[in-house]
């Protein structure tokens, strides 16, 4: 496994019902837009605690989730009910993911949180993307839900269907849906506290005070991206940078650099890194569940983009990255 791939595993480590019937198209878009606001101020706000399984290709996992958020900022711990034990611990903006089987713990920044505290930006640019329509009121985990529908206006993202909690806003319910509707991932709340009192030992790791375990620390450092030498101008319509980080890789020394973009929900990870071997690499498209993974090589570099979107997407965004004061380099097909 390649240095960025092992990186991006270790991100993503540390992260079919029938559906209502569809509304009319009468239904306001301000309407929708004011719920995805709602959403993603109780995401971040909201003190609660609840159980809630994780579905992808076939494959079930249950949690625990922990969040409060005071004057000092957000606490949130997950913990894996079943399957390999992990617990990741968020504090304001730093990550640790615990991985006992491996007697490791590595170090992140918070980068995009998953369900159920993504946080939706840009919400008043979503429209040009995004066809929404509210559906109807529906149950989840004793709670009354509303129903958000976003259907993508061109192939570079994936539809979602959205539940949230109809007093205050927060997501009870995801899926990821392809453009021939199948769910490609779900989250779902079976059981949730609302608005309960804040305890820090509930979001501390059981693993907090291991000495001898294995310390990846995965941070990196932010740098302006006008100082990379890197310029990504395939990236599709409505995506906007958000991150620019440069990231260890390997005990050499290596960096690889790591910009986000993302267009309010969905979001794209291209790293750059030095090439372990010069010769030239095949353009490789694959999948890891709902997660697309493109690479191809420019120059002496590997480019990697990752993320929850169609193969589309990432092949522009990685086949458009070139060197300052050059022309984007064609993959070979």
């Amino acid at each position: 496994m390649t240095g960025v791939r092992w990186l991006a595993a270790l991100m993503l480590v540390c992260g079919a019902q029938a559906f209502a019937a569809e509304p009319s198209h009468s239904q306001s878009a301000a309407e929708a837009l004011s719920l995805l606001q709602r959403m993603s101020q109780a995401a971040r706000g909201l003190n609660y605690s609840g159980v809630f399984v994780y579905q992808v290709n076939g494959r079930t996992e249950t949690s625990r989730i922990t969040h409060f958020s005071d004057a000092t900022g957000e606490q949130e711990k997950l913990e894996t009910l079943d399957g390999p034990v992990r617990e990741v611990i968020r504090i304001k903006d730093e990550v640790r993911c615990y991985l006992p089987n491996d007697k490791m713990v590595v170090l992140d920044r918070a980068g995009s949180v998953r369900f159920p505290g993504r946080v939706i930006s840009m919400v008043s640019a979503l429209p040009e993307h995004y066809e929404m329509r509210v559906g109807s009121p529906v149950r989840i985990a004793g709670r009354d839900a509303v129903q958000l529908s976003l259907f993508p206006r061109d192939e570079f993202r994936y539809g979602y269907k959205l539940w949230a909690d109809k007093e205050t806003g927060l997501l009870l319910r995801a899926r990821l849906v392809n453009a021939k509707g199948d769910v490609l991932e779900h989250f779902g709340f079976s059981e949730i506290s609302l608005n309960i009192t804040p305890d820090k030992e509930k979001v501390r790791s059981r693993y907090a005070d291991q000495t001898d375990w294995v310390v990846v620390n995965a941070r990196g450092g932010d740098v302006r991206p006008d100082d990379v030498q890197w310029t990504f101008k395939g990236v599709p319509p409505g995506f906007r940078q958000v991150s620019s980080i440069r990231r260890p890789l390997r005990k050499d020394g290596a960096e690889a650099y790591h910009a986000v973009f993302s267009d309010g929900l969905a979001s794209i990870s291209v790293f750059v890194e030095p090439a372990v071997e010069s010769r030239g690499v095949t353009p490789q498209p694959s999948n890891s569940g709902p997660i697309g993974i493109y690479k191809r090589m420019y120059a002496s570099q590997m480019i990697t983009a990752i993320g929850e979107v169609p193969m589309a997407a990432l092949q522009a965004a990685a086949d458009g990255v070139s060197q300052r004061g050059s022309k984007p380099a064609r993959s070979v097909r």
